[in-house]
């Protein structure tokens, strides 16, 4: 005899349950990706909450755009925002991921940035986007712009980790906001050493809040 499954809202149902006003961000649901609703609310809604003037995202770690969607439309209608988009689109990654991704890379048509820009532009959001292709660390040295918030979710080992903290939370600015995911994972262990280690001890950074695997926290006004 078989045992029936337990029957779950599917996750596009699951969004709209949480209100009509999260239907922005629906695309994301079709997208292949690491994101739960509530981590999808929690990046739309943090960039809705940015200046409305040229406010300037920058997430680290894109795969095929699940979350890129969610901080786009969160940006979509202000006054100049710009979402920069850092991955070197190779399927690479840390050590518990690279077969992940390099599985999962085989089932597209094309080149893995194709299949990302295709899905910013169905969602409509590929106009306030620029992607910068590569690894982080090649792009920080030459990083000029004040960050309002910073999604870190690239190579999650913690030296990979700890380098993107150190490369690019200095250039978030006051008052601006950093988000790091995985954080709570039975794998990844570089998030939360990131975390604990470098951020709970240094008073210029508030109090963490979590959204099931993701730390979000606030660069102090000085």
């Amino acid at each position: 005899m078989q045992t029936k499954k337990p029957w779950r809202l599917g996750t596009r149902a699951q969004l709209l349950l949480r209100g009509l006003r999260y239907a922005p961000i629906l695309p994301y649901v079709s997208i292949d990706g690491w994101l739960t609703v509530d981590e999808a609310i929690a990046l739309y809604e943090l960039a809705r909450a940015l200046p409305d003037h040229y406010p300037t995202v920058v997430e680290i770690g894109c795969w095929q755009g699940k979350s890129s969607v969610c901080l786009a439309r969160g940006l979509a209608g202000k006054n100049g925002p710009c979402l920069y988009c850092i991955d070197p689109f190779d399927a690479s990654g840390d050590e518990p991921s690279k077969s992940h991704y390099e599985d999962r890379a085989k089932g597209l048509a094309g080149p893995l940035r194709t299949a990302f820009e295709q899905n910013l532009r169905d969602a409509g959001v590929l106009d306030i986007v620029e992607v910068r292709e590569g690894l982080s660390h090649e792009h920080a040295p030459s990083w000029q712009t004040p960050i309002d918030l910073l999604f870190l979710d690239g190579d999650h080992s913690y030296e990979a980790v700890q380098r993107d903290f150190r490369d690019w939370a200095p250039m978030i600015r006051a008052g601006g906001v950093l988000c790091l995911h995985d954080v709570v994972h039975e794998v990844h262990e570089g998030p939360r050493r990131v975390v604990e280690e470098l951020i709970r001890p240094d008073a210029q950074w508030g109090e963490p809040r979590y959204v099931d695997s993701m730390c979000i926290v606030k660069k102090s006004e000085p």
